[in-house]
């Protein structure tokens, strides 16, 4: 009975995802919009208009208004292409088009008369300024997820390639590099933004809620591989984000496509290769230090230009020693006598007689 309700549930549950894979992507999508115009710059109400993902040929089409504009909102976030027909008219295909979290990409669209099966093919990417929001924020790409140093592989830490965002403090829960969630401290919160408190922020994961409500900061830190892209939002963001007066960080995990994608890691810090602690006596071993950030990443079609699968596996293991100096009583001291270094009463506040303690308040 239980093998057969299992079977059932993931019978339902693949069937749900294929017929409405769209609603998986929750608010972690972007927009793509624009005018399409004549040659005489006169709007073209009517115009059929095809945005496809070029990484899983999944498209949508719609008709510009009576204004000429067209708008794709909730798309994934990736690479798209962007074709207008009209009969009377040439096909106008746009390529090159990259769709980012929580952004609108401006696409116009200029169609000249023609023959529709004559086609004007247009390359390029779509303008970087984003003239549709008035939210101020940026995307961090995969390129520099993946190819900028990480202490740790902690994503947050690139958070200060951007105005306005700089890293906490180690006493207020800085973005170590072995940040994880849990005890006391925001050791997630990763930075601060615009002068707000580090627990001020907003962590998104797929548009999910990814937020410690204990300590601050996040919960689940993918690895840099298994990460698309990422977007911080410092000021005038919209209604939809609320909950704290910082940033909001919307992270996109990668996802499958119809080319076979994946990646093996392996990252080692080692004591042999430490410095040794400058107050640690000379004849004193250096602490040891053993650590291992190692997984993988693979990602494909399961049912071409339809279903697709992404998973990673992330493994952390440390062995690290720590160098303390602590201040032992000598035999003299042991008994009460502290020589030169002044002591006092603390009942009375006076100087004890020849810096000594009597014996008999000296508890055993």
């Amino acid at each position: 009975m239980t093998r057969r309700f299992l079977m059932w549930t993931l019978f339902v549950g693949l069937t749900v995802e294929w017929i409405a894979p769209a609603a998986a992507y929750v608010q972690a999508t972007g927009t793509i919009g624009g005018l399409v115009t004549d040659e005489s710059g006169a709007v073209m109400p009517g115009v059929t208009v095809e945005v496809t993902n070029t990484d899983t040929n999944q498209s949508r089409s719609g008709v510009t208004g009576t204004d000429g504009f067209y708008t794709f909102p909730l798309l994934q976030p990736g690479p798209y292409s962007v074709k207008a027909t009209l009969q009377g008219f040439r096909t106008a295909l746009r390529e090159g088009v990259r769709v980012t979290v929580e952004s609108t990409a401006r696409v116009d669209v200029r169609l000249s008369v023609g023959q529709l099966e004559e086609s004007i093919k247009v390359t390029g990417e779509a303008p970087l300024v984003d003239t549709s929001s008035a939210s101020l924020g940026t995307v961090i790409d995969e390129k520099k997820i993946v190819e900028l140093p990480l202490n740790g592989r902690n994503f947050t830490q690139l958070g200060t390639l951007i105005p306005g965002v700089v890293a906490s403090p180690p006493a207020l829960g800085g973005a170590a590099g072995d940040a994880t969630p849990g005890g006391f401290g925001a050791t997630t919160a990763g930075f601060s933004v615009n002068g707000m408190r580090n627990q001020s922020n907003n962590f998104l994961l797929d548009g999910a809620s990814n937020n410690d409500t204990f300590n601050t900061g996040f919960v689940m830190r993918p690895p840099p591989d298994a990460i698309q892209e990422f977007k911080i939002q410092t000021h005038s963001y919209n209604a939809e984000f609320g909950r704290n007066t910082g940033s909001v960080v919307n992270v996109v995990t990668k996802s499958g496509t119809n080319a076979l994608h994946g990646a093996v890691w392996e990252f080692n810090r080692d004591d042999a290769l430490q410095a040794r602690n400058f107050f640690a006596p000379s004849t004193q071993n250096k602490p040891k230090l053993k650590q291992n950030q190692f997984g993988a990443s693979l990602g494909g079609p399961i049912l071409g230009d339809r279903f697709f699968g992404f998973g990673y596996y992330d493994g952390y293991k440390q062995k690290r020693g720590n160098t303390t100096n602590v201040v032992v009583l000598s035999d003299a001291q042991r008994s009460g006598d502290f020589g030169s270094t002044t002591v006092r009463d603390p009942l009375t506040d006076a100087a004890f007689p020849n810096n000594t303690i009597p014996s008999g308040r000296i508890s055993p």
